[in-house]
């Protein structure tokens, strides 16, 4: 089970960065602890739980960082340009998602 005070610690030190929450990945055994720590930012329910953090990187694009938030610390990283359009955006986040499951399971 994961500790809200531990992901509020990570939204904490990312914002102190630059960093902007933007979505949470949230697996059924931890949604019902975590949901409510979400109210701002959009909830999707997933086999895995992480956190979706963007800034702006360089003109012209953004990056967004996918952070676990069980097990050993881990993050990916995506830079989606803004020539993207929103159904590209999405296949890359969801490319990177592909790939923090594949590291969970290895």
């Amino acid at each position: 089970m994961i500790d809200p005070a531990t992901v509020g610690e990570i939204i904490a030190q990312s914002k102190k960065h630059g960093w902007t929450p933007r979505r949470a990945l949230l697996s059924d055994a931890n949604k019902s602890v975590l949901l409510k720590f979400f109210e701002e930012i959009e909830v999707e329910f997933s086999d895995i739980d992480a956190l979706w953090f963007s800034r702006r990187s360089n003109p012209g694009s953004e990056a967004w960082e996918l952070r676990r938030l069980t097990g050993l610390p881990f993050a990916l990283i995506a830079i989606i340009s803004s020539s993207m359009s929103p159904e590209e955006t999405e296949a890359t986040l969801e490319q990177v998602a592909d790939e923090m499951r594949s590291k969970a399971i290895a």
